[in-house]
């Protein structure tokens, strides 16, 4: 009962400065959103563009209607005014206009500017899905070809083709494209010395930064909140706390518990708002908590340990953001940690930031994948157990000496 009444005492002062507290949620999303990544638009590994048919002829509503089917694509056919609306508002990447005429000038061998293409400049993806299109443009211009061919060699021996023959011929191309067409790429990952194939996609960018922005906050945070025990020493308290039965650690515990409430309570507000303003599930399942309880716990113990170890408030003002600055960098929390390069990840494994962010990488390909959080809970469990106990020693020490 006495830790709960200690606990919820020290959370009061802590919630105290709401000004902090809400900063600390509302800094981390303005620096989402500046740093170019607009989640609203976002969608889970789909590329979104635009498609006008101003032919609206068989073979463009064809052409339409394969582009659509594209695993990836997220395709939307629209008017060309619509089009330029979306693509100003960064809703779509590219625009495909199918030109007036297209089926006509295919019939007549003409291969020229049968589509116009406008790009966002900010598109990483525009030569892919371009290629994507050109290709199902081919796949019409050779069936095409393959007909007039035959039709010019009926006509050579002086016989008639009629439609039906024709159509026939084009879909004997189309066959030869099914169930996979004649070229495909393969994509896979290198790593190490050894050749990897990608079998899930990974995590959106920026979901993946996000997720490293509020992991840093969180050491700002935790950092800056743990100054209590300076000041407890300083001002005497923690003298007068030693005289109490079992009061300093009660008081320790207490502070500990209090801390995990709170960051705890500011993940959960940066996930919700996440989702309601952006509708992007930042912490997918249940066990995304139980990996961030894990990392509180140990970005507590290294805060209470600095807490233990310097002397003034100035000091403690002073090195928080330069460790948290320093280790939030080392740990990838500034850039997106899913594309990180090998040696940045090996630097990362020293940091607890480095850890977390490699348990939520696992969780967002899989959230039900506990077998790959276990190296990253033991390491922050580890992180916590050493510099807990020690900064309690070295506390109680403190007391003995003075």
């Amino acid at each position: 009962m006495k830790l709960l009444t200690i606990t919820w005492y020290k959370l009061k002062m802590m919630m105290g400065d709401r000004l902090f507290f809400a900063a600390m949620i509302i800094l981390p999303l303005f620096i989402t959103i500046a740093a170019g990544y607009a989640l609203r638009y976002e969608k889970l590994n789909m590329i979104p563009v635009a498609v006008v048919n101003e032919d609206k002829s068989s073979d463009s509503s064809l052409l339409l209607d394969r582009i659509s089917a594209k695993e990836g694509l997220d395709v939307k056919p629209v008017g060309r005014a619509e089009a330029i609306t979306l693509l100003d508002g960064n809703k779509v990447e590219q625009i495909f206009i199918i030109k007036a005429g297209f089926e006509e000038r295919i019939k007549n061998g003409d291969k020229k500017e049968l589509i116009d293409i406008v790009s966002s400049p900010s598109s990483y993806s525009s030569e892919f899905t371009s290629e994507v299109v050109a290709g199902e443009v081919i796949r019409l211009v050779t069936g095409n070809m393959a007909a007039v061919w035959v039709a010019d060699e009926y006509k050579k021996l002086g016989k008639a083709m009629d439609e039906g023959l024709m159509d026939e011929i084009k879909a004997y191309n189309d066959s030869l494209w099914e169930p996979k067409p004649p070229m495909t790429i393969l994509y896979k990952e290198r790593q190490g010395g050894g050749v990897k194939t990608v079998e899930r996609a990974p995590p959106p960018a920026a979901a993946a930064t996000s997720s490293g922005v509020i992991v840093a906050f969180i050491v700002f945070y935790i950092l800056f909140s743990s100054g209590w025990l300076v000041e407890e020493r300083t001002n005497g308290t923690v003298k007068r706390l030693a005289v109490g039965p079992n009061a300093l650690l009660l008081s320790y515990a207490g502070s500990i518990l209090a801390l995990l409430a709170a960051g705890m309570l500011q993940i959960i507000l940066f996930s919700v708002i996440d989702r309601l303003l952006f509708g992007v599930e930042l912490f997918p399942g249940a066990f995304s908590y139980l990996l961030f309880f894990a990392y509180l716990l140990a970005v507590i113990s290294i805060s209470l340990f600095l807490s233990s170890v310097l002397k003034t408030q100035a000091q403690l003002q002073t090195g928080a953001p330069v460790l948290a600055l320093i280790t939030g960098f080392s740990g990838g929390c500034f850039w997106n940690f899913v594309e990180m390069p090998e040696r940045t990840r090996l630097i990362s494994m020293f940091t607890p930031q480095g850890w977390v962010l490699s348990g939520i990488k696992s969780l967002m390909t899989d959230p039900s994948d506990l077998v790959s959080l276990m190296a990253p809970l033991m390491v922050l469990s580890v992180i916590a157990l050493i510099f807990l106990p020690s900064s309690y020693i070295i506390i109680r020490r403190t007391l003995k000496t003075n």
